[in-house]
């Protein structure tokens, strides 16, 4: 009985430490394609110096969620989005054309990534 116990209990937290990171990832990605949108509006207007402001702020943020993502996620997901996430505070402020690209290139992979960790029928089996 008490190893049925035991592995409930292995269970219930394995599960609720997805639920957990789930949860957690969504939002995170959530919030940094809001803050990719912002910064294309604002390169958009022609508002380049606030666009580089917060192209500074997005890595940052990116920054943070790598250090904990790296332990939830595969590192290879989050090697590219590293690299984008570089590149687009770059190119704020270098006031480039390939800005617009790289803020689409950043939204799909984060995306992406959101969708893959979401769990499904498809996913687990």
């Amino acid at each position: 009985m008490t190893r049925i116990k035991i592995s409930a209990g292995i269970l219930l937290f394995m599960l609720c430490m997805s639920i957990f990171t789930g949860v957690w990832l969504n939002s995170r990605c959530t919030d940094m394609i809001e803050r990719s949108d912002r910064i294309g509006e604002l390169y958009s207007q022609g508002r380049s110096e606030e666009a580089l402001a917060e192209a500074e702020k997005l890595e940052k943020e990116w920054a943070d969620f790598r250090k904990a993502g790296s332990l939830m996620v595969k590192n290879n997901k989050l090697a590219e989005i590293d690299r984008v996430c570089t590149r687009i505070s770059y190119y704020a402020g270098n006031d480039s054309q390939e800005l617009m690209p790289e803020i689409i290139e950043l939204r799909n992979m984060l995306d992406k990534l959101r969708e893959g960790e979401i769990p499904k029928l498809t996913t687990v089996f």
